[in-house]
């Protein structure tokens, strides 16, 4: 797990962007306090303020916007804000050099020079990488990094703040070869770091990066055309469990596949793809809820959701609904605990749970032991992840931990207790909301009419605090006499931003829209037929031996960067040293 963790940190270091007006502002600011740093001394108050306006906006303020609004007009696609924001870092360098430059001119006219060359450079190599590599531009982005250095080269020129004693075209070969040295210094760097991805995965590091980036910004695909290459064949389990009314179908489905990695890649979307394809064609309400299965179960694409709707189909040709009685009963192992629904003595169906303790994903083994163990006492007996205490850490639980063993003794006291039951009634409710912590298809939520009756929440979310599910049973509980369950999907859809981790927190309207919810099932509550059925399948998934390699050759290729990453660095100043010490 630790390295698991630190692979999962990287995404820590994206953020979301301010409005574009803020880095207008920030950048008019950085110039007028680089105007008046470098005229401090020489002027006072008002011709200050007016100087240092003057001369900032020459050597930062107008290069910057020209250079921003120049390669907008040549990416027309990319968000303005997003330009801005790789201007103002690189403004924040000029800046930097161009003080440094000016405060050494009266100490060393080389060194003067030479720390605005290497500020231009590294500002030429930043914007080159981050076109490159963010904005996912291959041959553009040396063109930008060119541009937005003639721009800044023509008004430094011209300003005269810090004089280069060399002609015109010899200032400006300094600067270029600084900047084409610092690049050369960058592309030996990636061919080291893109060497171990390369050689496992078939594809380098920094094209695995822009396709990460390419999804994670603008929604495309082309990523999974590498979990496809990489990927395997496996066979895992459907679980269904249908509910006919007079007026449709309710289904609660559990394909034991992972609804990851991230965004709309491989099954992210599945809890939104699932009843999407199901609703209409069977005029139903349907549940998807997590299996016991880790991130070795992420289908490589999205069209393996037809893999799915396949073997549920295949399922449905042969249903046959009988009435069923119903009732419910928990079972508790430690800190381990189990909500059964029993239908009459031949189907359970289990949610787990180790909640306010971290509740997290469960291997697929380990699970189908669970179930087999369950299955000596009830005849079927589908357990599902309830995944609704995410407390910050990133595990799974696999066949050996004790957690196991806890929770195969929680079902099965759950399932063995003799229960009353009630004939089967059932009332559904769906409700939307709009918050970033939860996927497409919102809030579902179901009443079964056990003794008391038990409320099902299920939330498209990437789990819950424990905090939040607290609140949730509590409010719901104050509506009347029920057992209450809170369940979430883990569904990925929502990791676009931000890290892996992005659990539903206490949020007012999610409370209101579960509250209303809950009454709208309790009237919704009409008697129903049940049928049940589960099915093996194949379906490519990226796979445990992939998942393993993918997060060590991520490991190895930071540590590595860490070291030649600072060592390359140093050797190319001193290169861009040595060079302009001979021309």
């Amino acid at each position: 797990m630790k390295n698991i963790n630190k692979a999962v940190n990287l995404t820590g270091y994206f953020i979301s962007l301010p409005e574009s007006k803020v880095f207008i502002v920030g950048i008019f600011i950085l110039g007028l306090l680089l105007g008046i740093g470098i005229n401090l001394g020489e002027y006072s108050a008002y011709d200050l303020l007016l100087k240092g306006m003057t001369d900032g906006m020459l050597l930062l303020t107008f290069p910057a916007y020209i250079s921003a609004v120049a390669i907008k007009l040549m990416i027309r696609r990319m968000p303005f804000r997003r330009i801005l924001a790789t201007t103002f870092i690189g403004e924040c360098f000029y800046a930097l050099a161009y003080g440094g430059g000016f405060f050494l001119t009266d100490i060393s006219k080389f060194y003067s020079e030479l720390i605005v060359l290497v500020g231009a450079a590294v500002v030429f190599v930043l914007w080159y990488v981050i076109a490159r590599l963010i904005f996912v531009l291959r041959w553009r982005a040396i063109l930008f990094a060119v541009i937005q250095l003639l721009f800044h080269l023509a008004f430094f020129m011209n300003s005269g703040v810090i004089h280069f004693d060399s002609p015109l075209m010899e200032s400006m070969t300094k600067f270029y070869l600084s900047a084409f040295v610092l690049l050369g210094a960058l592309y030996l760097f990636f061919v080291i770091i893109n060497a171990p991805m390369k050689r496992t995965f078939g594809v380098s590091s920094t094209d695995a990066f822009s396709l990460f980036i390419s999804q994670w910004l603008y929604q495309k695909k082309d990523l999974e055309s590498v979990f496809e290459s990489v990927g395997m064949r496996v066979r895992t389990l459907l679980s269904i469990l249908s509910f006919e009314r007079d007026d449709g179908k309710i289904f609660f489905v559990t394909p034991y596949v992972h609804y990851g990695p991230f965004g709309n890649l491989g099954g992210s979307e599945f809890t939104t793809l699932l009843p999407q394809k199901l609703d209409s064609k069977y005029n139903a309400k349907t549940f998807v809820f997590h299996g016991t299965v880790t991130h070795d179960l992420n289908p490589i694409s999205s069209d393996e959701v037809d893999v799915v709707v396949d073997a549920f189909e295949d399922c449905m040709k042969k249903a046959k609904y009988s009435s069923a009685k119903v009732g419910f009963s928990q079972g508790k192992k430690e800190e381990c605990h189990a909500d059964a629904l029993v239908f009459d003595d031949d189907y359970s169906f289990v949610g787990i749970s180790r909640a306010p303790e971290l509740t997290e994903d469960i291997n697929f083994g380990l699970g189908l032991s669970m179930m087999s163990e369950a299955e000596k006492s009830v005849k079927n007996v589908t357990v599902v992840d309830q995944h609704n205490a995410e407390t910050g850490e990133v595990t799974s639980f696999e066949p050996g931990d004790p957690v196991g063993f806890k929770y195969t003794e929680a079902i099965k006291d759950a399932v063995q207790h003799k229960i009353k039951k009630n004939n089967l009634e059932l009332g559904v409710s769906q409700r939307s909301v709009e918050s970033s912590l939860v996927g497409k298809a919102g809030i579902k939520i179901a009443v079964f009419s056990s003794s008391p009756n038990y409320v099902l929440v299920l939330i498209d979310s990437n789990g819950v605090t424990p905090e939040f599910r607290e609140k949730i049973m509590d409010e719901v509980k104050s509506l009347g006499d029920f057992q209450v369950g809170v369940y979430t999907t883990d569904t990925h859809q929502i990791n676009v931003v931000r890290g892996t981790l992005n659990p539903l927190k206490d949020e007012k309207q999610v409370v209101e829209e579960i509250k209303t919810g809950v009454e709208e099932a309790v009237k919704d509550m009409k008697p129903a037929k049940f049928y049940s059925c589960k099915k093996w399948f194949d379906i490519n998934v990226l796979g445990a031996k992939q998942s393993i390699e993918i997060v060590s050759t991520v490991n190895s290729i930071v540590a590595v960067a860490k070291i030649i990453g600072p060592l390359i660095l140093i050797a190319a100043l001193v290169a861009v040293l040595f060079l302009l010490g001979h021309i």
